[in-house]
């Protein structure tokens, strides 16, 4: 081998390659721990409700390092855990800062009694005092509920009328309240149709009573029965039942 000066070069050259590498990694090892690489700048894009004292809280507990040795895998799962964060990415910035983007959960309506839906039907827990819709349901149906409030919002359209809350009750079996006050009982099948078949109803089944309804249920085959408000203190409304068209 030492006579052969094709093996002696080509080993010559993957020496100094490595002790080029060795040199470089120590350059940057030295240079790692500057303190003119020290984080002076945290850039927070994308916060409408992390407040900056919560911000900078993760930042002061769980960001160490300078600008070559911060974890931003930690950074971002630090960041992830806030609130109302529904994802994050944290990257550098030269020579001293790091950038860090927010995705802030889309509330949707409220979920149960403790807890808000985001606009993908993903739950989390936050403060939140926005006039939102009340959906609850089992684990897991958050968004099969979402759906099917949207649905029913697109049914009453024609009524004018808003569906402010919606329970899928462990049963299977639908509530829906409107905002006007009015619930309406939709049982465990066919429930759009059943909700579709008594607005088609409502100008002649509906209108006409005169008098505020407090339930509607369409958990019959072929009609309705409605309950109506008490127009006096203590007195029960009687219950009307509608006829005719299967709904």
């Amino acid at each position: 081998m030492w006579d052969d000066e094709a093996a002696l070069a080509k080993l010559t050259r993957l020496a100094l390659w490595g002790t080029l590498a060795l040199l470089l990694w120590a350059g940057l090892v030295m240079a790692s721990r500057l303190d003119s690489f020290d984080l002076r700048e945290i850039d927070i894009m994308g916060a409408q409700h992390v407040t900056a004292e919560q911000a900078k809280l993760v930042v002061r507990e769980r960001l160490t390092g300078n600008f070559f040795s911060a974890d931003l895998d930690a950074a971002r799962a630090a960041f992830i855990k806030l609130p109302w964060v529904r994802d994050a990415s944290v990257r550098r910035q030269w020579p001293d800062g790091l950038v860090v983007k927010l995705e802030e959960h889309q509330p949707l309506a409220r979920w149960n009694d403790d807890a808000l839906l985001n606009s993908y039907g993903e739950v989390f827990k936050a403060a939140c005092d926005l006039n939102l819709p009340h959906l609850s349901g089992p684990a897991g149906s958050e968004h099969e509920v979402a759906q099917a409030w949207m649905e029913f919002g697109r049914i009453l359209t024609p009524l004018k009328a808003r569906p402010v809350a919606v329970t899928l009750n462990d049963r299977r079996s639908w509530r829906v309240t409107l905002d006007n006050g009015m619930n309406i009982a939709l049982g465990r099948e066919h429930v759009a149709e059943r909700l579709t078949r008594w607005v088609n109803l409502y100008p002649t089944a509906m209108a006409q009573l005169g008098v505020p309804v407090a339930e509607v249920d369409l958990r019959y085959p072929k009609g309705f029965a409605v309950r109506l408000l008490a127009t006096k203190p203590g007195n029960k409304a009687p219950a009307v039942q509608g006829q005719g068209k299967s709904v």
